[in-house]
């Protein structure tokens, strides 16, 4: 539910702006007004145990979610307490509902479906629990915080790049390129194929092969391999993960097409994510480009906006945020259909910025973490 302020928006100064917190600002820019929208039912007595609703641990990535907001959570002074619903969307509606009666601080998640937790953020509304949401927009509902990626231009730059090392590679745009695209039912998979497919609309001559994975591991292998079989001249290969990506690379192996950019059996290969995997990918010339999503930032930021803003009652404002502690800088908070959102920019990982110290990869490997 989006409410407009009943007063005109606050003008803040810049001491005011600097102490948002952690080097980061809210601001409009030249106006430096703020709007706030959101639920505004603060938190609950002062609970300091809250909570985080995982969708699965079967990728790297979301494991890294888990650290990072662990290390949020307690570094703001909470205890953490987590549920995990092994990629089953009726377990998470369960595991929120029970999340919900015993009234955390607040409730973060990352969804499996973008619909059925939908009627449970107006009862954690009324239960007084702000709502944050991680990487999977909600299509809808009354929450107080969503940080997520631009999935579709994540996809879509992803396939500009490929066009781009296509025309390279030939002197105009032409090949045959793969699409292995996750599972539908999932907003961040439509998106991601979606924006791909998008880039080559007006590139005739570039045959683009989408085919589905499930996102699963094991399907990308076997897909990745048949479809070098059926065309041993495939020019490129495209994964909407770095995990699905890990599954390509044994089947390029065995048709004989692993290898780093400049051989003639070079596969130009795109992802997203940023993985610490990736960019070791990108260190020996195997993946051309990867499109980053930060994990790490969706974590410490949302737990700082809930506890700077929802959990004292006030709603997040909109506006620019700036911190120069991530690669991106700079991000808007915008009104969307569940309350306000931070959208971050998707940018490439490449062999220029692959060693920049805030790739949140290369900050989870200082962490210890490892892909297993």
């Amino acid at each position: 539910m989006y409410r407009e302020p009943l007063s005109r928006p606050r003008t803040l100064t810049r001491g005011q702006l600097l102490r948002i917190g952690a080097g980061a600002a809210l601001a409009l820019g030249a106006g430096g007004s703020l709007a706030a929208c959101g639920s505004n039912q603060g938190g609950n007595g002062g609970s300091k145990a809250a909570s985080y609703s995982n969708k699965n641990l079967n990728f790297f990535f979301y494991r890294v979610e888990i650290a990072s907001l662990r290390r949020s959570y307690e570094d703001h002074g909470y205890k953490f307490e987590t549920t995990n619903a092994n990629g089953d969307a009726s377990t998470q509606f369960n595991q929120w509902n029970s999340t919900i009666l015993k009234k955390p601080a607040f409730l973060i998640s990352n969804p499996i479906d973008t619909e059925n937790l939908i009627p449970l953020t107006k009862t954690a509304q009324q239960a007084g629990i702000p709502i944050g949401i991680i990487d999977t927009p909600l299509t809808g509902g009354e929450v107080d915080f969503t940080i997520a990626f631009d999935n579709k231009m994540g996809g879509k730059m992803a396939g500009q790049k490929t066009v781009e090392l296509l025309k390279e590679k030939y002197g105009s745009p032409q090949g045959k390129a793969l699409c292995l695209y996750g599972a539908l039912s999932a907003s961040v998979w439509r998106e991601r194929k979606e924006g791909f497919e998008e880039a080559f609309k007006e590139y005739p001559n570039i045959q683009v092969i989408s085919r589905p994975t499930e996102t699963l591991q094991e399907k990308a292998r076997a897909v990745a391999g048949a479809t070098l079989s059926e065309f041993p001249d495939l020019d490129a290969i495209h994964a909407p993960t770095d995990s699905l990506t890990l599954s390509v690379l044994p089947a390029m192996r065995g048709a004989g097409r692993y290898a780093p950019v400049g051989d003639d059996k070079h596969i130009i290969l795109t992802s997203i994510d940023g993985n610490p995997s990736a960019l070791e990918w990108i260190r020996d010339g195997i993946l051309d480009a990867d499109v980053s999503q930060d994990p790490v930032a969706y974590c410490q930021i949302c737990v700082d906006m809930l506890d700077k803003y929802s959990v004292k009652g006030k709603d997040v404002p909109l506006g620019e945020y700036k911190n120069n502690k991530y690669v991106w800088e700079k991000a808007p908070v915008v009104k969307a259909e569940s309350g306000p959102r931070m959208v971050i920019p998707p940018y490439f990982i490449d062999s220029e910025n692959a060693d920049d110290p805030r790739q949140w990869a290369n900050v989870v490997t200082e962490w210890g973490l490892k892909e297993t």
